[in-house]
């Protein structure tokens, strides 16, 4: 079948992504903004669970692939970093963002063990038992949440997290990982320096610093890029940058004299001549479009 570049179908209501939410129901409409937003690396701020429902795909978790089949279940922490997601027509998903360092303080033994486990091995396949399991307890922890008016509604979250986490740790003492995708050199130089994309952004948007980085030439770097991707390694700098720098204007009020610093420009006018170079519009311009 083919394959397609989308966000993956879920099941249930909408919710509005909460950053301090114990636990948030992500559909997709929500999806690309929040995990991979403009086909670019991204490093997750909030962890949760993704399982697939139905249908195949892939995906590139922390420069490594993994195929995602039915009964497929990733685990996430904050900062992992999602740099691509592809699946085939007819894939079905749940997505649920939780507070996945509630885990460390469950008082159970080996939880240090069980924790690592996760960061080591992120995709794990659930027996039919586990994910029924699994679904029930998450529509029961939406149900609890609905009843905001409820004078325990923290603490009842609380206690479903709590079961969840419980039964994740079951499913990872068993510990039956999906294997990782074997990638040439290639493929890995691209997912490192995807990976880089996501986190040294802000230091530097010179191919030189991130072949740098990788040991290699800029011009092999770039021969690498276009492989892969059709893409210079400078077209995939700036992509980034401005994906920042859009999300900086977009989503906070920092100022444009902050966000030039943050993302390392040498003055504000600086960076509003490469933003409007790239964008055709001024920072302040694209702040007013998306009042």
């Amino acid at each position: 079948m083919p394959r397609r570049r989308l966000s993956p179908n879920s099941r249930g209501k909408s919710a509005t992504v909460v950053e301090n939410a114990l636990f948030t129901y992500i559909d997709s409409t929500e999806y690309d903004s929040l995990i991979n937003p403009g086909n670019l690396p991204h490093a997750l701020r909030r962890g949760g669970i993704f399982i697939c429902l139905g249908g195949e795909g892939d995906v590139i978790i922390n420069e490594n692939k993994y195929h995602l089949s039915r009964n497929t279940m990733c685990v996430a922490f904050p900062g992992t970093i999602i740099q691509a997601f592809d699946t085939e027509e007819g894939f079905e998903s749940y997505t649920l963002a939780i507070d996945i360092d509630f885990l460390r303080e469950l008082n159970i033994p080996s939880a240090n063990s069980i924790h690592i486990s996760m960061r080591e091995n992120p995709c794990v396949v659930l027996t039919d038992e586990e994910l029924q399991s699994i679904m029930e307890i998450c529509k029961m922890m939406h149900r609890k949440d609905s009843r905001t008016q409820h004078p325990y509604h923290q603490q009842i979250n609380v206690l479903t997290l709590t079961l969840l986490c419980f039964e994740l740790a079951g499913i990872y003492l068993r510990d039956i990982p999906v294997k990782r995708q074997p990638c040439t050199r290639q493929d890995m130089i691209f997912r490192r320096f995807m990976t880089l994309l996501a986190t040294d952004i802000t230091t530097s948007r010179e191919v030189k610093y991130y072949a740098d980085k990788l040991c290699i030439s800029p011009k092999y770097l770039t021969i690498v890029t276009r492989q892969m991707s059709s893409r210079s390694a400078s077209d995939w700098i700036t992509r980034s940058a401005i994906l920042n720098a859009k999300a900086k204007l977009a989503t906070t009020n920092l100022t444009v004299q902050q966000i030039s610093d943050q993302l390392n420009f040498p003055n504000p006018s600086f960076f509003g001549q490469y933003f409007l170079r790239h964008t055709g519009m001024t920072p302040k311009e694209y702040r007013r479009s998306k009042m």
